[in-house]
């Protein structure tokens, strides 16, 4: 009979597997708690330099914790903007995207997947209207309930990752020269289409740099990946300077996490608030 004990947000089986009881943290957690919580070695911990970070939010290691991390980060930060204009790009990007795929004359679950995640943002834009007279602190924390809420299920996400897969697929396949260069193995009878539809596509697989590169390319949303055993943080895309919603995810080897950068302050706030208003100046 397996021993089990509580680890945060999970169980732990006593080989050190972590079982979540949560596909995403409700609660995010101090960037302090970072070492106790994936047990960093005391010899690492040198190594580990999050300083620019307040806190971080686990999520469940099932091989789709790259998007679920990048995707509930992402509209977490959505539902914080009082505008609606990051919803509107977003749409007009993914028609992009769905126009791509049509001219790849590809078989997939695309417009299906398609559908469901228009509908999510459906679900945002209405998130966004409830209490817009209450005050802010009940109007987000409301907004962050639904999206928890919408992120506790496999039913009502796994249509979203699916999406978000076959982004990133329809973008290397939409961009052979870029990304041809950057994949081993490809031949004759495995070209790139092939790979995608073995490593990109098929849910729980893992994520590499490659397919990160892609999707955030496709979405246009700039997205830094934090080392916790040291190294450079990596600037997967930084954008076209024009001030978007940003992703931050902490990378441990073989897992993702949403991590928190501390916020800015008053004046850059105003300076960020006065050039989403005015993004052509």
């Amino acid at each position: 009979m397996e021993k089990f004990t509580i680890w945060l947000i999970g169980i732990v089986d006593r080989e050190g597997r972590q079982i979540y009881s949560e596909h995403v943290g409700r609660q995010t957690l101090p960037i302090t708690e970072v070492i106790n919580h994936y047990r960093v070695p005391k010899d690492m911990i040198i190594r580990v330099n999050l300083d620019a970070y307040s806190r971080f939010r686990p999520v469940i290691g099932d091989g789709e914790c790259f998007y679920r991390s990048f995707i509930f980060s992402y509209l977490e930060q959505v539902l914080d903007r009082q505008d609606r204009h990051e919803e509107h790009r977003l749409l007009d990007t993914v028609k992009r995207v769905y126009t791509q795929h049509a001219n790849l004359g590809w078989t997939s679950k695309f417009s299906r997947s398609y559908r469901a995640f228009k509908k999510l943002l459906q679900k945002v834009r209405r998130w966004k209207r409830h209490g817009r007279w209450s005050s802010i602190a009940s109007t987000n924390s409301y907004r962050k309930e639904k999206l928890l809420e919408f992120f506790s299920s496999y039913d009502t996400t796994e249509e979203i990752f699916v999406f978000l897969r076959l982004v990133a697929a329809v973008q290397i396949c939409s961009h052979k020269d870029d990304y041809e260069p950057l994949i081993h193995g490809l031949r004759k009878n495995y070209n790139l289409k092939d790979w995608c539809f073995r490593r990109v596509t098929p849910s729980r697989k893992f994520t590499d740099h490659v397919m990160m590169t892609a999707l955030v390319r496709a979405l246009e949303v700039p997205l830094k990946v934090e080392r916790l055993y040291g190294g450079c943080a990596q600037d997967i895309y930084t954008g076209s300077g024009v001030p978007r919603v940003s992703v931050t995810l902490l990378y441990t080897g073989n897992h993702y996490d949403i991590i928190y950068p501390h916020a800015p302050s008053a004046e850059s706030s105003s300076r960020q608030a006065s050039q989403r208003e005015h993004p052509a100046d």
